[in-house]
């Protein structure tokens, strides 16, 4: 059993995590002293899509924000932003699709996707990804449609993906909603997150609560490496409360 007192001692050490988002500005003040390395997605040389590392870079700042949370919250977690979105924050399933392979096949233990699609003809190839990541290991962690968590939406609704909504909790609170694919609730409200040319802002949306939720699953990693994906959402059940979650 891991308690919330084991929980809190844990810093996230030896854990790899893949943030994939619009890449990541490795110089902002908030990611002091991380360990961060950045990739991106990009057509090769012969058509196809290959995955090569850059020297990073954010053009939006969403990823900025999301590997800062993630620092913040387990700050010995290796990072490594893929960036798989545009200076606009949107993407395409194919690339998206060829980092989580790709992330998969490199062995992250934790992958957060800060981002969902309802394209369903993507539906297959997700699925096919999905389960992959459960057979190799590595932990899913995916953000919510941010009008409406009952919204379909993936990588979030598939049962062995982390799933979060976003609501006013402390940065390692959790909340469950039992009966639901977004099966989770983690801090996302009013967040002052990092940002492009190292600046701050206040924001709110699930994208935020998947790196709290990624953190969590971090320091969960780390005490319980030999974990699956449902050993740990167990695990996640008995930390998280039903206050207030519908």
């Amino acid at each position: 059993m891991i308690t919330r007192e084991d929980i809190e001692k844990a810093d996230g050490s030896g854990v790899k995590v893949l943030v994939m988002d619009s890449g990541v500005e490795v110089s902002h003040p908030a990611l002091a002293g991380a360990t961060i390395k950045s990739w991106q997605v990009s057509s090769g040389p012969y058509g196809g899509l290959t995955v090569t590392e850059d020297v990073g870079g954010d053009p939006y700042g969403h990823g900025t924000a999301v590997c800062a949370i993630l620092h913040a919250n387990a700050p010995h977690v290796e990072l490594h932003c893929l960036r798989v979105l545009d200076e606009n924050i949107r993407g395409s399933s194919s690339f998206v699709l060829t980092g989580m392979q790709w992330g998969i096949e490199q062995g992250f233990d934790i992958i957060n996707c800060s981002f969902g699609t309802g394209t369903r003809s993507f539906l297959e190839s997700y699925k096919r990804v999905v389960d992959k990541a459960f057979c190799k290991n590595s932990w899913l962690v995916a953000a919510c449609n941010n009008q409406d968590f009952r919204t379909e939406e993936y990588p979030a609704f598939f049962p062995t993906v982390l799933a979060t909504d976003f609501g006013a909790l402390d940065a390692l609170a959790l909340q469950r909603r039992p009966g639901h694919l977004v099966e989770f609730v983690a801090r996302g409200s009013t967040v002052r997150v990092a940002w492009k040319n190292a600046s701050y802002r206040t924001i709110s949306g699930s994208s935020f609560a998947a790196p709290h939720l990624a953190a969590l699953a971090a320091r969960l990693r780390q005490l319980r490496p030999q974990w699956n994906a449902c050993q740990v959402k167990a695990a996640l059940y008995e930390l998280a409360s039903t206050d207030g979650a519908e």
